[in-house]
């Protein structure tokens, strides 16, 4: 027994013999190359912060690669190392409130919502205006034809009215960096009856994820217009 680990420690710790076999190198030991310490990232929450970073050259003036990764974040990049890795060198990540779609609330949670996370706009201030307007008793009085509905609204002191509920409609939810305009999309509004909850809404996203696209481009000129005198060191891409 202490042979045999006397021979495993010899031959893990034995000198490295290298050869020539049909042209090809071996070695008798799997070796691994040690690699140089990398840097840990810088994190920020803006694009401001980011900007402010490359433009200060606070490390250098080195080349980066400027990757907007998705709608939320984006990263710098250093050129290869001696390992031929990159390493990154500060990252945004945008804090975005939460969003609630695709999924039913009650009308004071959707009316709160709408005025706390969606940009102000007509669409907006519209079905703003309808969900107001709603009262419990006109609830058992929603008509579905199963592509638009209707409710029954008061409009002045005492007025009634049958209303369309507007579809689809085009809001803009905060979804990516404020530096940026918040992307518009394509919703459908959706009304149902909640039992003792009372009637329900909720906003569908009818647009196939297309805003986030139109994110990142719109990222990517932002990044192309603040870092444009220092187009010489720096690579956007996505």
């Amino acid at each position: 027994m202490l042979k045999e680990a006397m021979e495993w420690i010899s031959e893990k710790t034995g000198n490295v013999i290298e050869f020539d076999l049909n042209g090809e190198k071996y070695t008798n030991r799997e070796i691994y190359k040690v690699e140089k310490s990398r840097r840990k990232e810088l994190t920020v929450t803006t694009l401001t912060g980011l900007v402010d970073y490359i433009k200060s050259a606070f490390d250098g003036k080195e080349e980066y690669i400027v990757s907007v990764l998705s709608h939320h974040k984006v990263a710098v990049e250093s050129k290869l190392n001696a390992n031929k890795r990159r390493e990154f060198v500060i990252v945004s990540n945008a804090q975005l409130p939460a969003v609630n779609l695709n999924s039913f609330m009650d009308l004071e949670q959707f009316n709160i919502q709408l005025q706390s996370v969606f940009v102000p706009s007509d669409e907006r201030a519209k079905v703003l205006s309808l969900i107001g307007n709603i009262r419990a008793e006109n609830v058992m009085q929603t008509g579905d034809n199963g592509i638009s509905q209707q409710v029954e609204v008061k409009r002045g002191v005492a007025s009634k009215a049958k209303e369309e509920v507007p579809n689809p409609v085009y809001l803009k939810p905060f979804r990516t960096f404020t530096e940026i305009s918040q992307p518009e999309s394509a919703f459908v509004l959706r009304l149902r009856e909640g039992g003792s909850i009372g009637l329900q809404a909720a906003l569908y996203e009818a647009d196939g994820g297309a805003w986030k696209n139109q994110a990142i481009l719109s990222i990517k000129e932002y990044l192309e217009e603040e870092l444009k005198e220092q187009q010489n060191r720096i690579t956007i891409l996505a």
